[in-house]
């Protein structure tokens, strides 16, 4: 299970009966002062910044902060020879928004336009109005070539 830091300070928002986490809530104040080293990144951190995060800091939950702070959406895209910039531990606990996240996120309202039943990548009925790139019932994300006896995503 990911226990990364950024993702467990992130508030929790009701829509309708569901809890949801609102990803898209500010968790870095990247205004304020930080400091660090850098690291270059040896065959062994190819794609890993949890093992960063466990040789810098002795915990993995810092993982999410090296991507966020170098810019890395896709911790795959974490490649031998890249330089990255690792913040102290005091710096992440400096720039991390930790307030009270009660009423952070306002453009959330709990009406029609968000609900259980219009979550994105929802199937739909055939009959249904419904984007060109949206599925419908009974659509499958792979195709079985039997002949090959392979499965093409």
């Amino acid at each position: 299970m990911l226990d990364y830091l950024i993702l467990n300070n992130k508030p929790i928002i009701k829509l309708g009966t569901e809890n949801a986490i609102d990803l898209l809530d500010k968790t870095l104040d990247l205004s304020k002062e930080y400091s660090g080293q850098f690291l270059r990144v040896n065959e062994y951190y190819v794609a890993r910044p949890d093992l960063i995060s466990l040789a810098i800091y002795g915990d993995d939950k810092f993982a999410d902060i090296i991507c966020k702070i170098n810019g890395i959406s896709n911790p795959f895209e974490l490649n031998e020879d890249m330089v990255l910039f690792i913040p102290d531990q005091e710096s992440i606990y400096n720039i991390l928004v930790t307030e009270n996240s009660q009423n952070r996120t306002e453009l959330l309202k709990n009406d029609d336009n968000i609900s259980i039943l219009n979550k994105v990548g929802a199937q739909k009925a055939k009959s249904a109005p419904r984007s060109p790139s949206e599925q419908i019932i009974g659509d499958y994300n792979y195709i079985v070539d039997k002949s090959l006896g392979i499965v093409i995503y």
